[in-house]
Order: C-alpha cells, then structure tokens, then sequence
C-alpha cells in the first residue's frame, strides 16, 4: 500500500475483517457445485460492509455484478470465466476503502495529488484481493477496470484488446451504472453510455451491452434513477444518434 494512503481506524477494522474472511473462503473444502454459491453469498455480505464506507456506493456492486453478467452471457464466456467475472464485479471498488475519505467526495475540488491517490485504487484494491487464490484472477480484472479503450486510462495505459475482455466488460458495467443512478431515462443513458464507445470503452462490447438493454421484455427491471431498467438478448446494433459526452468519474 502507498504509504501516503493511510485508511481511517473503522476501515482499517474492516480490512482486517475482510482479509480473515478471505482467508476462510480461500480455504473452504466443499463440492464444487457449492463451493461457488458459499463464497458468492459471503462476498455480497462483504461487498455491502465495503459500501456502507463509501459515499453513494450502496448496492453499486451488486448492480454492477448484474450488468457485467448480462455483458458476459453474450460473450460465450466459458463457466469459470462467468464466475470471475462476477467476483470482480461484487468487489472491484474495494481499492477505495485504502484512500483518505476526502477523496471519496466526487464534487470536491482535488490537487493533481489527490488524482494521482485516486487513481491508484485499481491497483490497491487489486493488491488487497491477490494474496487469496479464488479471488487471483478477479484480482487482475480489477486492476484493469479503468484502463481505456484508447489508452488513456490508469493505472497501466492499456489499450484495445491488450486490456483483458472481463476488464473490458466489468468497465461497461461499472461505468453504465454510475450514469443510470443519475440519469432519468434508460434511453438517455445508453446514448451517454455509447458516446464513449471506441474512447473509453470497447465498442463491439457497448454496442452488444446497448442492444441487449433496449428489448426491455425479458429481463427483470432493476431501480434506475426515476425509471427502471431491464436487461434482455437480442442481436447487438450500434445507435449512431447519441453525441452526449459521458460524466467523467474517477471511480
């Protein structure tokens, strides 16, 4: 941990927590079919704790979970890969708990320092979760879950497909339900979204994300901003009518 990063005493206690907890589920020796359903249900529980630290993050990783999952189903994702891709997803703003909480107020003025602490939490939270081997490749996915399509992201300026497909994924979902919390359409928020398609995000994976949330009968709607969204399967099409630029977000 950067030694500038000095968490406050509660997040401290929960790390602590969080690392005894790790190391339990780590070790489990169950079936493999129950396995996968034990340490899920676990990491919600932890995942919920991690968010009541953060401001305006409650039920954002169970959300994100649920978009990345949609993505992955029309990946051909094999079933390990779901599996990771839904730990990294319950877990990927952990790296938050490891910066000063003056930083976690995204309306605040902040120094090129403060940015350069906030960027470096894909890479703190990365290192808090590789020590515990099942959680080793959500590890990986979470370090990379703000690099950019164009290789503009942090913390390691990955570009295109040389940023690994499930990070790739976990950042149309991360990043679509930061905007749907503050959008008041699900239309509006997938033109926000597809905006940064070929900048920020991969663009076959927006365009397949998009697609699939626009059929809104086959899904169960989630809370969104003053609307609701749904989640669905049909073939991927590209809206080309969208110019609206997408909230930056450090997080």
């Amino acid at each position: 941990m950067h030694p500038s990063i000095l968490p406050i005493n509660a997040t401290t206690q929960l790390i602590q927590e969080i690392a005894r907890q790790l190391d339990a589920l780590d070790s489990l020796q169950l079936p493999k079919e129950s396995l996968h359903a034990v340490r899920l249900l676990q990491l919600r529980r932890l995942t919920r704790r991690i968010e009541t630290l953060i401001p305006g993050h409650f039920g954002h990783g169970e959300r994100t979970a649920h978009y990345a999952r949609l993505l992955g189903e029309a990946t051909s994702l094999t079933a390990p890969q779901h599996i990771e891709l839904h730990y990294a997803a319950l877990l990927h703003d952990i790296g938050l708990l490891t910066l000063p909480g003056r930083l976690l107020d995204e309306t605040a003025a902040h120094s090129l320092d403060d940015y350069a602490l906030i960027q470096s939490h894909p890479r703190e939270g990365a290192a808090l979760l590789s020590p515990y081997r099942f959680l080793s490749e959500a590890a990986r996915l979470i370090a990379h879950h703000h690099e950019r399509w164009d290789g503009a992201g942090y913390p390691y300026g990955l570009r295109g497909v040389y940023i690994p497909l499930l990070a790739r994924i976990l950042a149309v979902a991360d990043a679509f339900d930061s905007i749907a919390i503050r959008s008041t359409s699900l239309d509006r928020a997938l033109r926000t979204l597809q905006a940064s398609a070929g900048s920020q995000f991969d663009p076959i994976l927006t365009a397949t994300f998009c697609a699939r949330l626009r059929d809104q009968d086959q899904f169960q709607p989630l809370p969104f901003g003053e609307a609701s969204v749904t989640a669905l399967t049909v073939e991927p099409t590209v809206d080309q009518s969208s110019h609206q630029q997408m909230p930056s977000s450090m997080f």
